[in-house]
């Protein structure tokens, strides 16, 4: 017989089976720690008994419990799940979130049929948004620049200085209104919005509270408006069908948010009085919501970015079209939005590639002022120098033209800081500085000189004036001197005017040659006042020096 004391005083003190005399003694050790060691395999979460020790099998053998295969395959991920290093910064999660959604209604509009509603939707200074939204949006061209998107100050932040979506480029790319008056709208509850359906678009209540329930908050579907627009205009309830259709037009361009499908119902409050829709400035409104989205699409954690996407690309395409790929649209006519004259016929390419692009962007890449040749059907309207706060009914969003005054065609200085200068108004305060923005203009004394050549209008600085003897002299060279550099400066003008009208395709061999040539009067001209310069600092010394 086994010695059962020598055996459970053998596993306690895990003893060398080896050393025991008797080989019955030695088989049931061996067996016995077998048993043992595969007790402590079983997995930590494994069943257990009252006492806490691990549940037997079947009988009273304790039997090693195999994992399944989703937990070899789970443990398998664990292993080759590489060591986290440090958490990335916000600026490399930003870099490497990828591309954003982005969402464009241009297939959803139509124009309106019914001669009342159309004339309604043409006296509201909204009829250019039908056909002039985009139906294809390039989405890495976009993610590219949203992240370099600048909250506090309303811009781009690129290496050759800052650019923003002004109101001048509302009012060229849209033709809507950018000056009138800001609106405020109003806190709806879900039972509000039934309420103001049935007053504005007359359907019944019934109606109404099965759409609000079914988005489960104060929105209504694009799909919605739609049918009832077509359900009014048969009724001939035409009043309730302008109302539908302006609705559905500002939910699928101005006001586009993060459903895809949906607009709110505090809109409607702003077309309840038909005839006051076309005092209200449109352009300002979808600027302002337009900076509202990039401010949270500049956000990390985003993932989507709302607003008029349209605005936004044709934006892009008119001051960077030569790396756009953008085609001229065969329905373009002379004289209507320029956001029908390019859109992009293709992608530029993952948003890696657009970042290298803009990581080497140089001035002469960029069409600083593109829109000489449209003034004759959109001029310069003096609002487009408001320096303030405009709204969409929301937050205030600063618009400061003192930081982009390349694109008004003014020499760059430094601008001052936004927030001592400029502090955030209350929203009745927004509101009436708009109104009034005569008063609140950018002083002409901050606007710098008129460009009077390409080469200033791509300073992104003033120029540093040299020092001589402990006080600044400008070099004043004599007319030879400086008629090397004006040449330049004229061929350089020229082409840059040459690249902004239509006789320049963007993407052809015409548009890259273009470009060469402007580089090269740009070295040209850099090089002649280098030369100038330094003659000028030799002479003062009593070097001489010849000036040829």
């Amino acid at each position: 017989m086994v010695d059962q004391n020598w055996l459970v005083e053998g596993i306690s003190r895990n003893t060398n089976t080896d050393s025991c005399p008797d080989k019955g003694v030695r088989t049931a050790l061996r067996k016995q720690q077998t048993m043992v060691s595969g007790q402590s395999m079983v997995k930590k979460g494994g069943a257990r008994g009252e006492d806490g020790s691990p549940s037997r099998g079947r009988g009273d053998a304790q039997e090693r419990i195999r994992p399944t295969a989703s937990a070899r395959a789970r443990k398998g991920r664990q292993v080759e799940q590489p060591v986290q290093q440090d958490d990335p910064s916000p600026i490399e999660e930003v870099r490497n979130r990828g591309t954003l959604k982005v969402i464009t209604h241009g297939r959803k509009l139509r124009r309106a049929q019914n001669d009342y509603v159309r004339d309604i939707v043409d006296d509201s200074g909204l009829g250019p948004l039908v056909e002039g939204t985009h139906s294809l949006v390039d989405k890495s061209l976009l993610s590219a620049f949203v992240e370099r998107w600048h909250k506090d100050t309303s811009n781009f932040h690129l290496p050759v200085g800052e650019m923003t979506i002004t109101l001048d480029d509302v009012n060229n790319l849209l033709h809507i209104l950018v000056h009138g008056r800001f609106f405020f709208l109003p806190s709806l509850g879900k039972d509000e919005a039934k309420e103001l359906l049935v007053t504005l678009l007359g359907v019944s209540y019934s109606d109404a509270h099965e759409e609000i329930e079914y988005t489960r908050c104060p929105s209504v579907r694009l799909s919605w408006l739609r049918t009832v627009y077509e359900n009014m205009v048969e009724e001939n309830r035409l009043t309730y069908a302008a109302r539908a259709y302006l609705l559905h037009l500002v939910g699928c361009t101005i006001f586009t948010d993060k459903s895809a499908s949906n607009v709110r119902v505090q809109y409607l409050e702003m077309f309840r009085v038909l005839a006051a829709v076309g005092h209200i400035a449109w352009g300002a409104v979808a600027l302002a919501y337009l900076y509202e989205q990039l401010n949270e699409a500049s956000l990390h954690q985003t993932r989507q970015l709302a607003g008029y996407s349209t605005l936004f690309q044709a934006w892009i395409l008119e001051h960077f079209s030569h790396v756009t790929h953008g085609e001229r649209s065969p329905d373009n006519v002379e004289g209507m939005p320029l956001s029908r004259r390019l859109r992009p016929h293709r992608p530029v390419g993952d948003v890696v590639n657009v970042r290298q692009y803009l990581d080497r962007i140089r001035y002469s890449d960029i069409i600083w002022t593109p829109y000489i040749t449209h003034r004759a059907y959109r001029p310069f309207y003096d609002v487009c120098w408001y320096y303030g706060y405009i709204t969409s009914g929301g937050a205030p969003l600063p618009h400061l033209p003192d930081r982009v005054m390349r694109q008004y065609g003014h020499v760059q200085s430094i601008p001052p800081s936004p927030h001592e200068e400029l502090p955030v108004p209350p929203s009745a305060d927004v509101h009436a500085h708009f109104i009034h923005y005569h008063d609140h203009l950018l002083d002409e004394s901050r606007r710098g000189p008129l460009v009077t050549h390409a080469g200033e209008v791509h300073d992104p600085l003033p120029r540093r004036v040299p020092t001589v003897g402990g006080r600044q002299d400008i070099p004043s060279g004599t007319p030879e001197d400086s008629s090397h550099p004006a040449l330049f400066a004229g061929i350089m003008e020229r082409l840059q005017a040459l690249l902004s009208t239509d006789m320049c395709v963007p993407g052809s061999d015409g548009e890259m040659l273009t470009h060469e040539m402007l580089r090269m009067a740009q070295l040209g001209q850099q090089y002649e006042c280098k030369r100038i310069t330094s003659t000028y600092q030799r002479k003062r010394r009593g070097g001489g020096g010849s000036t040829s």
